[in-house]
């Protein structure tokens, strides 16, 4: 069959944690679940074509035009609850002009199903890995079978009714999945906030996370790791056959099995793989002697959660790490050659003007390259959603899928501080970190490529705008 996977753009919603000038321009990361799809899809003798409509830049009328080109039997897609109502809107239109099946999967389908599929444009969904569940429906849709009630991780329609095949297992087995299908796209076209060179892709080594944060949904979804020999030699297949020059790791927490990540990166250095690669992990997960050899093969940036400069906060958050931990995991890094990336949160339970000052100045006198400042919100399967949904007396993202609701803001029980109090202070953050003579000097003279010029730029002049908007917002409403 020939089968089309759409890769819907994204853009700023009221409920996201961010503001809109770091959601809309601080990265195009490549569509991994597109891709895998194309991969298991393939593998199955199938013909797929891979649209990625932000990256590309594509028009309706250009993505129509792809479609009505290569004519697809079936059409793929996401469904994730932040971006959901964006997503469905495309998929409406594309059924009303082709008339083809759409089937959907990730978080939205894992955590809302009925809900999802409560949207006529959709026939089906999967709700659980894609590697069983989409070749064995294609199978039966050539063959004019109706009988879907063995596909496992299915949702489909019978007679009317949703019938909904729950996962047969809770946590993906990483290591049975074929590699991304990266050869469909255009890798130039793909960048981080902090990424020097291209062709960049993403790599995922691991799923989910072990930790339980109150504020994160990973916990929510299990774990899950590949081998040490699989991920290298995906990483040497990037590096010598596609001409991969900078990979993100884009685990929850790459040093979560400590022992698997030395292996990985002891294979990176016996086969010579000269590439530069960034990850996520915990300040109490490094040492020097972990930083040096993340250094030795490749590593330039980490990226720490933070999230704030008050440890009676990190201890409510149920974060697990000092301030001190911090201090010392940044002042390691940053000796050993390695940038650092800080993630900070505003917005906390009890947490004042005083609170937050703290965190911005702690943000401020660690030597970090780069920060990112975030609200505080909760995201389905997370503990703090438990308030909201306690709070509005319904879940916003099931309502807001269903399309019985229209996107808004959401409230934050935990804090007496107004979105738009929040938001200022978001961007004061940004503004008091990244404004410094003595950075912008620093951040200029580690410049190397017109491309990164050109994408600080444009973010920087956003976020000074955004800033007195704010500010104009917070005077006006006083």
């Amino acid at each position: 069959m020939k089968v089309a996977l759409i890769h819907t753009p994204y853009y700023h919603q009221k409920h996201m944690e961010n503001l809109s000038v770091t959601s809309n321009n601080f990265a195009v990361l490549p569509p991994m679940g597109p891709l895998y799809v194309s991969s298991i899809l393939k593998e199955e003798g199938h013909e797929v074509e891979v649209i990625d409509i932000k990256a590309e830049k594509l028009s309706r009328k250009q993505v129509f035009e792809r479609i009505r080109e290569f004519n697809p039997d079936i059409i793929g897609g996401l469904i994730i609850p932040y971006t959901a109502r964006i997503a469905l809107e495309w998929y409406e239109d594309i059924k009303e002009e082709f008339g083809v099946p759409i089937m959907v999967g990730n978080h939205g389908m894992k955590q809302y199903p009925e809900a999802v599929m409560s949207n006529e444009c959709i026939d089906y969904g999967v709700t659980g890995s894609a590697l069983k569940a989409v070749p064995m429906l294609l199978e039966k849709l050539e063959n004019g079978e109706e009988d879907l009630d063995e596909v496992p991780n299915l949702a489909y329609r019978e007679d009317g009714e949703v019938k909904i095949n729950y996962p047969d297992e809770n946590v993906e087995d990483l290591n049975k999945l074929p590699w991304p299908d990266r050869e469909s796209i255009n890798n130039n076209l793909y960048y981080s906030m902090a990424s020097k060179k291209k062709p960049f892709t993403l790599l995922i080594t691991s799923y989910g996370c072990m930790f339980q944060c109150d504020f994160c949904d990973m916990g929510s979804f299990g774990y899950s790791e590949r081998s040490s020999e699989d991920v290298v030699d995906e990483i040497e297949y990037l590096i010598n056959d596609l001409g991969i020059k900078e990979i993100d790791i884009f685990d929850r927490d790459f040093l979560i099995n400590k022992e698997r990540s030395l292996e990985i990166m002891d294979g990176i250095i016996e086969r010579g793989l000269d590439f530069r690669w960034t990850c996520r992990t915990r300040v109490d997960e490094v040492d020097r002697d972990t930083l040096e050899k993340m250094y030795e093969s490749g590593c330039r940036l980490i990226m720490y959660g933070i999230e704030s400069g008050n440890q009676d906060i990190l201890d409510e958050e149920h974060k697990g790490i000092t301030l001190e931990q911090v201090e010392k995991a940044v002042k390691t890094t940053k000796e050993v050659g390695i940038q650092v990336l800080g993630f900070f949160i505003i917005g906390h339970k009890g947490e004042t003007e005083e609170k937050i000052r703290k965190t911005i100045d702690f943000a401020k006198s660690l030597p970090l390259d780069y920060a990112q400042f975030f609200k505080l919100s909760g995201k389905p399967g997370a503990k703090l959603y438990e308030d909201i949904t306690d709070e509005l007396g319904y879940d916003y993202f099931e309502k807001l899928i269903k399309k019985e609701i229209d996107v808004h803001r959401l409230p934050r029980p935990w804090t007496d501080m107004s979105n738009d109090e929040l938001e200022s202070w978001v961007s004061k953050a940004y503004n008091e970190f990244y404004l410094r003579p003595s950075y912008l000097f620093r951040r200029a003279l580690q410049i190397r490529s017109f491309h990164e010029l050109n994408k600080l730029a444009k973010v920087g002049i956003k976020m000074v705008f955004t800033t007195f908007k704010n500010i104009f917002k917070g005077e006006r409403n006083c």
